[in-house]
């Protein structure tokens, strides 16, 4: 056969007829023989070789076409196992019924040649054409390529069905629905076939085996074997039978719809699931897509078709533009966006509250909505989309609708997210009420479906598709406002923004930019009372009421809230004060909560107290002098106190906001003067004793000079006066402030306290306070001069060690070397500042810029100290008395008293009392405090003593060696004496004042005790031995009381002074000269030596302390302390 030329005329045996007749089912051999030469038939003229497989096969006209397809791509293997099964799939629809049709159709085709054949097997078949066989099976099939479209598209059955080669079906199917565009009705009537085949006409219709015969005979007339001029009408003759042969079947007289629809769904599969293929390729369909959406659309008929192309259409236009850029572009310069826009505002235009996803008008709606989706990704398609304001109306529509369509209403909203990559779409979008539609959404959500953890399906549940819905709003919201950043990032809108923050409140619009939309979603439709956001079933209901009549207005007006929605306002909200987007009322309730910023809130807060500061003062003057009621001017009063306590506890609980209270300071110090708001005034006070945490804040503070109206409240608010303590303690770790203090009064202030208030806590502060401003470098020393004025320098030293011993010292009755103190000194003081504190504040209240100032010689005189002879703070008389005393500096006592003395000793007359007094108490100091003699001389007063001693006048050596003889007990002052000349006018002492004599011979003993060379040295010059041997004899010793007791002095010293190793022989050999001597250098004299001479000096308490003293009182008074009066307090009295 591969040889044989005879091979494309094998065909008019009539073999193919014969064998597709075989009913066996060993047909391998046979679809081997087909395979080989179904195509290679000369049966038709050399113009078909250009023509499909299907058209150029012998057995196109016997099997389906894609039996012949499968004939011609598969081995006859896969051929044959087709052939004898059932099959019914996009690729193969055959079965053993279409198999016995196809073998009755070819039997009939024959006709009388099966019976002439079994009379005469030499009989040759006469070749005759068959006509097409018209399979049931196949009667709404579309074939296309190698698919029967019906079933391609049946995504049910095939939901991914492998398309082999997916360009070269939409090639195909794009010659497709040409052809069928271009169908035209049959050129042939009934008659007209009857007459070709010279059959009568009038008659009705004729059998089909008559036609057939017919056929056959002018069919063998004709043939162009037999008869080459028959051609043409051997060619009419063929037409007409087959017409006759298919009058049965259904006739469409031009393109048919359901055809188109099936080439159209076809092409949005191919484009759905072969994006990366078909992306390099320009969609070549636009023209006929356009042409038939066009046409669709200005049908009056559109909605009543029974097989509207308009979905398919619409539905094909997405996947176009979705597979790729290039056809967004083609689309747009093809003017497909106002096409599709004409069909949108066509199907918007029905849509109802009855409206079901089913209806064609709603599948429109989806499509379009989804290809303008993307084309918005496309600048060009965007300004397109800008110049057709109709169709943002449009989506506003569907939108109106979404309840009973939520699926297309999704796609709507995801619309409206895409075209809000443009401002100028963006405020087009808001101008048509679009936040109207999107926010209702919001509240149709259900979170407990989402925290549930069932199964659920978009399918089959409808909240399901009501949370999708409210998460694509949600989204698209965040989209219109610009929340979002990075990949979804769209321009920000600040009007969009404001209509969101009055609606949603600005908390809950804030959340867009970082909340997940589950998460914003949650909190919209549950209840929350948070310093940020108070929502319930009420405010929800409010906004929903409210959204829903600007639906209406929109929808049936045209018209609808002017400001967008910024200036809505819930009832509920507007009960409450509100300052930086937070309820201050609720955050008061708790302080704690973590804010989000609290500086900026603090800043805030500053601002709103700012803009009700002026009121404030003028109402509280107005309330003040005409006793205006205050109800007139509503709660704006406890508005400022929640925005003060807010403050307040914004700083305490947020480290690091007090900050920005600087350059506020002004206005925080000037509502301490708001008297009569007794609230606001403790408000702000505890707002500036938390800032004076931060130094920056007291630094600010010091130059804002505001300290005048902290200070009046110690006498105006007594119950905030531990308050003020506190926060003045603070701020006096700033010198300027300290400065400041002092010229505007505040010792006036404290000084009040510390001596009349009923309060020991207020008075234990005051004191410490004071200790605090006195330790101040730079003003701590005016402080204490101007305190000491009032008060003796003991109450400020008490105060700098322990606050409440001061306090006990000033309420108690003292008399001792440091302080005399009682009942009246303390009343004086009392009142003389209780009457001056009363002056300063009244002249203050009317002038805060005054200043305080206390006349240079003023100082309060205390009667029970006057007359009494003081020296560095301390009561000369009394301390003889008591010279135990534990003396709070007995240094700085000891300079001044030796500075005193020693000035008195130089002086030619001096006053006699005071010098006994200072010299006894001089003795006193040394005798009860020994170590004190240490600093003596360094001090450099030790020459001018001994000097004394040789003065004109007899008291002031007397003087002199009592102070010798007490300071010769002590080793470093014997060597100062050593070095200086003590020697002589200690002689030149003793012989002027002979009642010393005994003291002084004391003294001498003590120091060469001491074993010092140069003082024996001294003695020998100054010819001591020879004046002490005649004191032995007792010459000079009358007027003693104990001469014995010096003798025995006398006679230590002598032999103290023989032990010299430099110069004890020289003492030895004028001893041993002597006849007195020689009595006494072997005696004991010790029981003459005895401890009279100092007895005395060491009488008193010997316990340490303010409050220790002989004569002192029980420290507190038994009596009740004074009430303070509260119109003295408020200042308001005369």
């Amino acid at each position: 056969m591969q040889d044989n030329p005879q091979l494309p005329r094998l065909y008019l045996s009539g073999v193919f007829f014969f064998i597709m007749m075989y009913t066996g089912s060993n047909v391998l051999p046979v679809a081997r023989f087909l395979k080989y030469t179904h195509s290679k038939q000369a049966f038709k003229s050399e113009e078909t070789k250009g023509q499909d497989i299907f058209q150029r096969s012998i057995l196109g006209h016997i099997l389906p076409e894609a039996m012949v397809c499968y004939l011609e791509n598969y081995e006859p293997e896969k051929f044959s196992e087709i052939f004898l099964g059932e099959f019914d799939t996009p690729e193969a629809i055959w079965s053993s019924e279409m198999r016995r049709l196809m073998i009755e159709k070819i039997a009939a085709h024959l006709a009388d040649f099966t019976p002439r054949l079994q009379s005469n097997t030499r009989a040759l078949y006469q070749y005759c054409p068959i006509p097409v066989i018209n399979y049931p099976q196949l009667e709404n099939e579309l074939f296309c390529n190698i698919y029967y479209l019906k079933q391609l598209c049946d995504t049910l059955r095939f939901p991914d069905w492998p398309i082999k080669d997916p360009v070269k079906l939409l090639k195909d199917s794009l010659d497709a629905w040409k052809k069928e565009v271009e169908k035209k009705p049959p050129m042939m009537s009934i008659d007209d076939a009857y007459e070709v085949l010279n059959l009568p006409i009038g008659q009705g219709l004729h059998d089909e085996s008559k036609i057939r015969k017919a056929y056959f005979r002018l069919a063998q007339k004709y043939h162009p074997d037999k008869n080459p001029e028959g051609r043409d009408m051997f060619e009419k003759v063929n037409k007409a039978y087959e017409f006759l042969c298919t009058k049965s079947t259904k006739i469409v007289d031009g393109p048919d719809p359901e055809n188109i629809i099936l080439i159209l769904k076809t092409q949005s599969i191919l484009f759905n699931r072969h994006k990366e293929e078909l992306q390099p390729y320009k969609y070549a369909g636009y023209p006929m897509l356009i042409r038939t959406i066009t046409m669709e659309t200005s049908d009056d008929l559109l909605f009543s078709k029974e097989s509207p192309l308009l979905p398919a259409a619409a539905e094909l236009a997405f996947h176009t533009v979705n597979c790729s850029a290039l056809n967004a572009e083609e689309l747009r310069r093809e003017n497909g966006l106002e096409v599709l826009q004409e069909a949108f505002s066509r199907c918007v235009a029905v849509l109802n509250r009855s409206s079901k996803p089913s209806d064609m008008s709603v599948q429109v709606c989806g499509h379009i909505s989804r290809c303008y989706s993307v084309a918005a990704q496309f600048e060009e398609c965007r300004e397109k989309i800008t110049e057709m304001p109709g169709i943002i109306k449009d989506l506003c529509r569907v939108l109106y609708f979404g309840k009973c369509i939520p699926r297309v209403a999704a796609l709507a909203v995801e619309c409206v997210s895409s075209f809000a990559v443009d401002f100028w779409l963006q405020t087009h979008l808001f101008q048509a009420g679009i936040l109207w539609y999107l926010l209702v959404y919001l509240f149709n959500y259900d979170y407990t479906l989402e925290e549930s953890g069932i199964q659920k399906n978009e399918e089959t549940n409808q909240q399901e598709v009501a949370n999708s819905l409210a998460k694509l709003s949600v989204h698209a919201l965040s989209r219109l406002g610009g929340y979002l950043s990075e990949d979804q990032a769209t321009p920000e809108n600040p009007t969009v923004r404001k209509s969101l923050a009055g609606m949603l409140t600005p908390y809950i619009a804030r959340k867009l930019a970082v909340a997940s939309a589950t998460e914003t979603l949650k909190m919209l439709n549950s209840n929350t009372e948070s310093p940020y956001l108070m929502w319930n079933n009420s405010t929800r209901a409010e906004l929903l009421e409210f959204l829903e009549s600007q639906q209406e207005n929109m929808i049936k007006k045209g018209d609808c809230d002017k400001t967008y929605g910024a200036e809505f306002v819930y009832s509920e909200h507007a009960k409450e004060l509100i300052v930086g987007e937070i309820f201050v009322r609720v955050y008061n309730e708790v302080p704690t909560f973590q804010l989000e910023v609290p500086k900026e809130f603090a800043a805030s807060l500053l601002d709103y107290i700012g803009s009700q500061a002026q009121y404030l003062h003028t109402f509280m003057a107005i309330t003040h002098a005409a006793k205006v009621e205050s109800e007139q001017h509503g709660d704006r009063l406890p508005r400022v106190e929640m925005a003060l306590e807010a403050l307040r506890n914004v700083i305490k609980y947020n480290p690091g906001s007090e900050s920005e209270c600087i350059g506020h300071f002004k206005l925080i110090f000037s509502l301490l003067r708001v008297h009569g708001a007794g609230q606001v005034q403790q408000l702000a006070l505890e707002v500036v004793n938390i800032v004076t945490s931060n130094q920056d804040c007291v630094n600010n503070i010091a130059e804002s000079m505001v300290l005048s109206n902290l200070l009046a409240l110690l006498h105006s608010l007594p119950s905030s006066r531990q308050l003020v303590l506190e926060t003045l303690y603070a701020l006096a770790s700033n010198t300027k402030i300290i400065k400041e203090a002092m010229a505007k009064g505040a010792l006036i202030y404290l000084l009040d306290m510390f001596c009349n208030s009923t309060h020991p806590q207020v008075r234990s502060q005051t004191a410490e306070l004071f200790a605090k401003m006195t330790a101040d470098k730079l003003i701590g020393p005016k402080v204490r001069i101007t305190l000491m004025k009032f008060l003796p320098s003991v109450f400020m030293d008490a105060m700098r060690d322990n606050p409440e011993a001061a306090v006990h010292i000033f309420e108690g009755t003292h008399e001792n070397p440091e302080l005399i103190w009682n009942d009246s000194s303390r009343d004086k003081v009392s009142t003389t500042v209780r009457e001056m504190m009363l002056e300063h504040f009244k002249n203050q209240r009317d002038n805060p810029d005054v200043n305080w100032k206390l006349p240079e010689d003023f100082a309060v005189v205390f009667g029970e100290a006057e007359g009494e002879l003081a020296v560095g703070g301390v009561f000369l008389r009394i301390f003889i008395a008591q010279p135990a005393w534990v003396l709070r500096k007995p240094r700085e006592f000891l300079i001044a008293l030796l500075e005193k003395l020693t000035e008195l000793l130089e002086k030619n007359n001096p006053h006699g009392e005071t010098l006994e007094t200072l010299t006894m108490a001089t003795v006193c100091l040394f005798s009860a405090q020994p170590q004190l003699a240490d600093q003596v001389p360094p001090l450099g007063h030790l020459p001018k003593v001994i000097q004394a001693m040789n003065h004109r006048n007899n008291a002031i050596p007397k003087s002199a060696i009592r102070v010798i003889h007490v300071l010769s007990d002590n080793e470093l002052c014997v060597r100062a004496m050593a070095s200086l000349e003590t020697i002589g006018p200690l002689m030149n002492g003793m012989r002027k004042r002979a009642d010393t004599v005994g003291l002084a011979c004391e003294a001498i003993n003590r120091m060469f005790q001491k074993e010092q060379s140069e003082l024996v040295a001294q003695a020998l010059k100054a010819e001591l031995v020879p004046y002490l041997l005649k004191l032995l004899e007792g010459v000079g010793l009358e007027n003693l009381d104990s001469p014995a007791a010096t003798k025995a002095q006398i006679v230590k010293a002598l032999k103290a002074m023989t032990r010299s190793l430099q110069y004890g022989e020289q003492v030895s050999e004028i001893l041993s000269r002597s006849s007195v001597w020689s009595a006494f250098k072997d005696q004991k004299h010790d029981l003459f030596i005895s401890d009279s001479q100092t007895a005395g000096y060491l009488t008193g308490p010997g316990v340490a302390g303010y409050l220790t003293a002989g004569t002192s009182s029980s420290a507190m008074s038994n009596l009740p302390p004074p009430v303070d009066h509260e119109a003295g307090d408020l200042g308001y009295q005369t």
